[in-house]
């Protein structure tokens, strides 16, 4: 201590150098070998799981090895066991975690091992004990010499407020009673007026056991205010505390952010794609915006799942959207067993039905090939249906069923038509209601109402882009080089010498169907099931006895906008299987015997083909039928005067003036004369 070495004759500086010198050296040793012990543990439990690990598998390998060896098992199976075996090893995600989480446990252990002395008071010696003690000997050495001693107590109570100094006091005497015994040399005891003030709690007292010397008892009672030690020591509690608490919410934070990262979000991701499709199948999400998670396990389910979702989409279409749904959801209690039969429910839609034209020659010609062949014709159907507004429902090999659903019953519950009126029903004006082509359907369907669709706001609007799809693929399968290039293909052409060119019939109608799932746990197809979709394929089908492209039901074409209905033709009128009632059918010209120009992007858009193909079909309007270079191109044999001419034989042969009607008939027929058959399909037909 300074005052004894000022007693003994040392300088204070070099007391002061060596004591600072030593305590620093010591608390950096000390913080030194614990960081290198904590360093050298790790490595110990690292070393210690590599060899346990290597250990486990030579173990396992030669008791394989006695197995194989015993004849308990050949080398196959044994290889068979340690492929499984390799499969099982921990995941990149768990890895990775456990990694993170070892590596900020030991920075956490290194920093608290740094910190917390920092942060932990002790006092630095128990000085006052040993300056008392030694008064104490000077009190029993200076006998009556009363300047020894007033210098040695006046040194003790310098030393007790340099002392005070030392560890921050905020003034108040750290010395507050010193009593030396026995009584003498005058003043040297003193007792501080704020003694009294103080709480027992922060003093304490030092007393030396009486010494006696020619008669007279030598002793040193001291009395210490610790207030200051102990705002010190209650601050670095406060501070530890503080910094154990900040050690915790850290720690749990990057935890917690860590298995966010690597397992929670990854999960939630694949819940909210779940639960996306679950509320609509139908809907093409961008499932890219969601967060990655780099490359690890979740990602790969995340990945998983996407396919799947969008392999169910693809596989139920349309009508599957209510299995996908039902199946896939997650929230509100969803049963977690697999029930695809769901039952089935009235919709209304315009159904198209589509067929490859000689087909079977396709068939025995291309061989293995026929399958690329029928993926290029379907991949142009669905193209161009779907970019107008339609999907695609079955695929048939050579046939297609496409769907441009209107709504179910229950949502079209507001355009309920009202029983037709008496004298329709004796003029025989609508008077289809006993047959499935028309909308309004049988008697007793009417009495309950019947969905009017011509009632359907932009109905209109939908049902052009349906006839506009089907003509969109007439012009695609004439211009598609894939498809072309089937042309002059000398297993197709054989001994024709104009070679082979794709042909295909459409029908379009409108109506009714239920929609659900056919089949059975084993194999389960979503379609529609009702004698409107029947219609649609008898309208293809009788599409070739007319030698058209398409033909349309008087339900479809009332649907029509005013605009695209100017540009179709009625045909003829015809009864249908199971109906007995005259229904009238119309087509859309189409010459295909014609070069079609390839479509390409203008040259400064910065958009691609496709996206301005889907704009266009987008902003559909009525000027199409005028504006649109396919569908004036199409119908470029059917003038005004071929549709007058074909119009007035048709009206004389619905009302039996046979030798006008084959006049006129005759003359329309001509006009057609460089169509792809030679003249005019329906002409030729009556």
């Amino acid at each position: 201590v300074d005052w004894l070495a000022s007693a003994l004759g040392l300088q204070d500086s070099l007391m002061d150098s060596l004591g600072t010198k030593a305590g620093k050296a010591g608390k950096i040793g000390a913080k030194s070998s614990r960081i290198i012990r904590m360093a050298r543990l790790v490595r110990l439990v690292k070393l210690y799981k590599v060899a346990s690990q290597r250990s486990r598998e030579k173990q396992k390998l030669d008791d394989l090895k006695q197995l194989v060896e015993s004849g308990h098992f050949n080398h196959d199976e044994i290889q068979e066991f340690l492929e499984k075996s390799n499969t099982q090893k921990q995941s990149k995600v768990g890895a990775e975690l456990s990694d993170i989480i070892t590596r900020r446990v030991i920075i956490a252990v290194l920093l608290m091992l740094c910190i917390v002395p920092l942060l932990t008071y002790s006092s630095p010696v128990d000085d006052e004990l040993e300056a008392t003690l030694f008064l104490h000997e000077t009190n029993i050495h200076a006998g009556a010499d009363c300047d020894y001693l007033e210098r040695s107590v006046n040194q003790f109570r310098s030393f007790m407020g340099q002392l005070l100094g030392d560890v921050g006091g905020d003034g108040d005497p750290f010395l507050v009673s010193l009593q030396v015994y026995p009584p003498r040399c005058g003043s040297i005891n003193f007792v501080d007026e704020q003694l009294p003030e103080l709480r027992n709690e922060s003093l304490r007292t030092i007393s030396t056991d009486p010494v006696s010397q020619d008669g007279l008892d030598y002793s040193v009672a001291a009395t210490f205010n610790l207030t200051s030690y102990m705002e010190r020591e209650s601050l670095s509690s406060v501070y530890l505390m503080i910094f154990v608490l900040f050690m915790l919410v850290l720690l749990s934070t990057q935890f917690t952010g860590d298995a966010q990262r690597l397992v929670l979000a990854p999960i939630e991701n694949m819940m909210a794609i779940v639960n996306m499709v679950a509320a609509d199948p139908l809907e093409d999400f961008d499932f890219k915006s969601l967060p990655r998670t780099g490359d690890y396990e979740t990602h790969v389910v995340q990945l998983a799942i996407e396919k799947i979702t969008a392999l169910l989409r693809i596989g139920f279409g349309v009508a599957g959207a209510e299995i996908i749904s039902s199946n896939m959801a997650v929230e509100g209690g969803g049963n977690g067993s697999l029930n695809p039969m769901i039952p089935g429910k009235r919709v209304y839609a315009l159904f198209g039905f589509c067929d490859i034209l000689s087909f079977d020659l396709c068939t025995e010609k291309l061989e293995d090939e026929i399958m690329t062949f029928v993926n290029s014709v379907a991949r142009i159907v669905h193209d161009e249906v779907t970019r107008w507004g339609g999907t695609c429902n079955k695929n048939l090999g050579n046939a297609f069923l496409m769907v441009w659903r209107i709504g179910d019953e229950a949502t079209l519950a507001d355009y309920r038509g009202v029983a037709r009126r008496a004298s329709e029903r004796s003029t025989g004006s609508n008077s289809e209601g006993n047959d499935p082509n028309n909308y309004l359907v049988p008697r007793k369907v009417i009495k309950r109402g019947a969905i009017d669709l011509r009632r359907i706001p932009g109905l209109d609007m939908l049902s052009d882009k349906a006839l506009v799809g089907f003509l969109k693929v007439i012009v695609e399968i004439n211009r598609d080089l894939q498809i072309l290039a089937y042309r002059n293909d000398p297993r197709l052409c054989g001994d024709n010498d104009d070679g082979f060119s794709l042909r295909m019939g459409f029908g379009l109608h409108a109506g009714w169907a239920i929609e659900g799932a056919v089949g059975s746990l084993q194999k389960v197809d979503a379609t529609y099931l009702s004698p409107h979709v029947n219609m649609a394929a008898r309208m293809e089908a009788a599409s070739r006895q007319f030698g058209v492209a398409i033909l349309m039901t008087r339900s479809f074409f009332k649907l029509l906008s005013e605009s695209a209905q100017s540009h179709c033709r009625k045909v003829d009128v015809v009864t249908v299987k199971g109906s007995n009632v005259p229904m009238p059918i119309y087509t859309y010209d189409t010459f295909q015997n014609q070069v079609f120009p390839q479509l390409r992007a203008p040259k400064y858009s910065n958009l691609a083909l496709e996206d301005i193909l889907s704009r266009q079909a987008e902003n559909y309007d009525a000027s199409a039928w005028t504006s649109d270079p396919d569908l004036t191109q199409l119908r470029c044999l059917a003038t005004h005067q071929f549709k007058k001419t074909f119009e007035r034989g048709l009206n004389d042969y619905l009302s039996g003036r046979w030798d006008f009607a084959r006049e006129q008939l005759e003359k329309a027929d001509k006009m057609m004369a460089s169509k792809d058959i030679g003249g005019d399909g329906p002409s030729r037909a009556m």
